[in-house]
């Protein structure tokens, strides 16, 4: 018996190795319920990596797949090419579909996912037949078990017609959300050997998330703003099997763990897991926006039986116009200074989420804030705005007057940086993603974390600016080795941020030559030429521990003041006494390097896994 074939492709990010959760579970939806699945073979074709969909459209689509699909179209049947989109993968997928529908003009194709909800944009000059709006499982299962014809009986779906978008009226959302069979009932987890296919697994227990950021695609378009979630025994199950699976890493997609009572019982189940077979080894989320005091138990549970592996905080923007234009202005803040502090306290990995690009910033405020956040945070991530699709910004960009550059690193998809809009111009913006190119390099690389904690925690002299005014200077002297023009173009330093990264880690005795220098003459500017010595020592203590090539080793520094004690102190989040760093007893410390700076770590996003630890005796 010849069957209809279907290939279902998606894509992981860099980096992320998990199942197609996904397109697997249009998969076994469709084999459950499917008119027509006994008739179809449907094939998952999922890429771990961005050059596995080079070279399927180089080589497995003209070899192996192009036949079955010019078979089918010749027996009288429609191949189908479903296409499962977000930021990171659309423009390879449109690559695909434009050569599928060049070489079997018969092929139907089919898109979903976040990144075309706004189907006018992609039916009107892509290769795209019909996309689907809203949850993919009951429309993708339809249009395979409908004609053409009957489309416009099917909800949630937009095609078009005589040069005519068409679009059905909206499919209302599934509460019941066990109706909707596991992916893992189609995927499998090991190989033929026996060995672990994955190695991470990302899972939602619920669906929807309860605001409407401007920014966001999540509470806005396709997924809704009312929570549903999973039954406790369904995500017990696929626990279960996932651990037996050899997923190492549990990452939730919920939108906000913590906000649903049932998260607790859910993260009971993980450590039970954890304690009995080992897996997982790591729980990683994006938390509740408001942290009670349930969020913070939570965290600590996890954080007690080494599980988690970070704690955001999703502030985003502090400034307040930013915040009323994104529509976050309901969201209280809960005092998080303290809880970072209690957290900072207790060991906790703790991280703020920052977007640099928001309508209603400027780089004045979002450096003062960034400011505030390092006296707080002992870690920051910071995130160039990318304007989505399906996106309140993305629908009032003529009103804010929004200026974008295509995503660096996202081929050709539909996704843009930001880099000016009616609060900020262009220039600002650059300097703003320069900015964020410091902080990333610098400080959350392990060049000069300590040194960065302790000016924001002094409030003598500001600590943004610094970075900036530090990058630069670096940049200008390693321009043998980087090209001058990088110094110049700042959204290039953005993008080759990684290479500028290995470059000074390479040379560390040049890199910190320069930092010193430019700190030195910063607090003569400022007034502040007194701290200088004390500056210079809390450098060289980043200086001891910052990431090392070669293989793991010890080594001794010897220090005139009490090192140990700083850098506890400065881990708490705390401000070193002026007795602690200016006593002149010398005294040694011993540092552990694991090594691998250009073998195992690539990028500065990694530097405080391969940073130096202080060796403890018992």
């Amino acid at each position: 018996m010849l069957f209809r074939p279907v290939w279902l492709l998606s894509m992981d990010t860099e980096q992320f190795q998990a199942p197609p959760m996904t397109t697997g579970a249009l998969k076994a939806f469709f084999l459950k319920n499917g008119i027509s699945a006994k008739s179809t073979e449907v094939n998952l074709v999922h890429f771990l990596e961005r050059h596995q969909a080079e070279t399927f459209l180089e080589r497995v689509w003209p070899e192996e797949i192009r036949p079955i699909a010019e078979a089918a179209v010749a027996r009288g049947e429609q191949p189908v090419l479903g296409l499962s989109c977000y930021t990171w993968n659309v423009g390879e997928f449109l690559e695909i579909a434009a050569a599928a529908k060049k070489d079997v003009p018969g092929i139907l194709v089919i898109a979903g996912g976040p990144h075309v909800q706004r189907a006018t944009d992609f039916l009107l000059d892509e290769s795209i037949d019909v996309i689907i709006l809203g949850e993919g499982e009951i429309t993708f299962s339809e249009l395979l078990d409908r004609p053409q014809a009957q489309w416009p009986e099917i909800e949630g779906l937009a095609w078009l017609e005589d040069g005519v978008v068409r679009q059905t009226p909206t499919r209302p959302r599934r509460q019941a959300l066990d109706e909707f069979p596991s992916a893992l009932d189609v995927i499998e987890l090991r190989d033929e050997a026996g060995e672990p296919i994955y190695g991470q697994m990302s899972y939602e227990t619920a669906r929807g998330c309860p605001y409407r950021c401007a920014f966001c695609e999540w509470g806005t378009g396709a997924i809704g703003t009312k929570m549903y979630q999973f039954s406790l025994d369904r995500i017990r199950s696929d626990f279960e099997r996932a651990a037996a699976g050899g997923i190492k890493d549990f990452w939730l997609a919920d939108s906000n763990f913590g906000a649903l009572r049932e998260d607790t019982e859910k993260t009971e189940m993980v450590i039970e897991l954890r304690q009995r077979t080992g897996l997982p080894q790591t729980f990683a989320t994006s938390w509740s926006k408001n942290h009670n005091k349930r969020v913070q138990s939570i965290v600590r549970r996890l954080h007690e039986e080494n599980l988690l592996s970070h704690y955001h905080l999703a502030l985003q923007t502090l400034t307040p116009l930013a915040l009323k234009l994104s529509n976050r202005t309901n969201m209280r803040d809960n005092d998080f200074e303290r809880v970072v502090k209690a957290c900072a306290n207790e060991g906790i990995p703790i991280a703020a989420e920052l977007i640099w690009g928001l309508p209603g910033d400027t780089l004045a405020e979002f450096e003062t804030n960034l400011d505030r956040l390092l006296r707080v945070f002992p870690n920051i991530n910071i995130f160039g705005y990318t304007l989505l699709p399906g996106t309140e910004f993305y629908d009032r960009r003529d009103e804010y007057k929004l200026e974008t550059i295509p995503v660096a690193g996202y081929g050709k998809a539909k996704g843009e940086y930001v880099v000016g809009c009616h609060t900020f111009s262009a220039q600002e913006g650059a300097e703003g993603y320069f900015l964020i190119t410091a902080y990333i390099v610098l400080a959350r690389g392990q060049i000069l974390p300590l040194t960065a904690q302790f000016l924001a925690l002094d409030e003598s002299v500001p600590v943004a600016p610094l970075l900036r005014k530090t990058l630069s200077a670096l940049l200008d002297e390693f321009a043998d080795e980087l090209g001058s023009e990088i110094a110049e173009n700042r959204l290039m330093a953005y993008e080759r941020r990684s290479e500028i990264y290995l470059a000074l880690l390479a040379h560390p005795e040049r890199t910190y030559a320069v930092i010193a220098r430019v700190l030195s003459t910063w607090l003569e500017e400022h007034g502040h030429k007194p701290l200088t010595q004390r500056l210079v020592r809390i450098l060289g203590l980043d200086r001891a521990l910052c990431p090392r090539s070669g293989s793991a080793h010890l080594a001794t520094h010897e220090f005139k003041f009490d090192a140990a004690e700083a850098i506890a102190t400065l881990s708490r989040m705390e401000l070193p006494s002026d007795q602690m760093v200016d006593n002149s007893a010398p005294i040694a410390i011993e540092v552990e390097y694991p090594g691998g700076v250009g073998e195992v770590l690539h990028d500065p996003d990694g530097g405080s896994w391969v940073r130096g630890q202080l060796r403890t005796h018992p």
